[in-house]
């Protein structure tokens, strides 16, 4: 009897709310159109404070720029996230890394009020491209789907095949700022140039860290005339200044 009245719960929440019935953290029941029950939810940790107006990155103050923009301007026009990159969002990103797609969805939900406030004369969608053979032992792009799950929620155009990486590249972890310019350094090229010309294009990624991948895909983007190149990302890492 349990079981019954428990399927029929299930099939009425699914009937009302169109799926997404579990917290996308902690697999909790939901009750609502929420991805994330009440909990999980009051933890994580948007990116709703002070950020740098360029960069976007959390800040401790209200200051026009970061310290890392400061001394170093990134070459894209402005970058934007929806959240930090600590707590569960740290695990969730490893978790969506590692099988888990349909987190694209789930995160395009917060990533998208974005685009309109922050990007409002976007033409298209970009992503940050993979090798073949990176991205065969993946199994995915997971930039490739949050453009793709971002496009269905906003409107503007996802391209397919606008950016190529040429070669691979060590990790990135463990480099510096400088370092991972230097080792990301004519990685990237664009496919379709006659695409770009005169065009707003969003940037879209995983994670900002120090903004190397972003800086080197941007000018990839620039040089083949691209009028502004935006950054959104799901998470970005704060500041060393904030």
């Amino acid at each position: 009897m349990n079981k019954l009245v428990s399927g029929s719960a299930a099939r009425l929440r699914s009937f009302l709310f169109g799926g997404g019935l579990t917290c996308a953290s902690c697999g909790a029941d939901l009750f609502s159109e929420e991805r994330f029950c009440e909990r999980c939810l009051e933890k994580l940790p948007f990116n709703a404070g002070y950020i740098c107006e360029k960069c976007g990155r959390s800040i401790g103050e209200d200051y026009p720029v970061c310290l890392e923009c400061k001394a170093d301007m990134p070459s894209y026009t402005v970058a934007r996230s929806a959240f930090r990159y600590e707590g569960d969002i740290v695990r969730l990103v490893k978790k969506f890394k590692t099988g888990s797609k349909y987190l694209a969805d789930v995160f395009a939900e917060y990533m998208a009020p974005l685009v309109p406030a922050a990007f409002p004369d976007a033409d298209f969608f970009a992503f940050v491209p993979m090798t073949e053979r990176a991205e065969k032992r993946r199994g995915y792009n997971q930039s490739r789907l949050l453009a793709q799950a971002l496009s269905a929620r906003s409107g503007v155009a996802a391209e397919e095949g606008v950016l190529v990486k040429t070669r691979e590249t060590s990790s990135q972890k463990e480099l510096s700022r400088k370092e991972r310019a230097v080792n990301l350094k004519g990685s990237f090229r664009v496919h379709e140039r006659s695409l770009c010309r005169g065009k707003s294009i969003v940037l879209v990624d995983d994670v900002l860290t120090t903004g190397a991948t972003a800086n080197a895909v941007a000018s990839a983007l620039f040089g083949a005339g691209a009028r502004k190149v935006y950054v959104l990302t799901l998470a970005s890492v704060c500041s060393r200044g904030g």
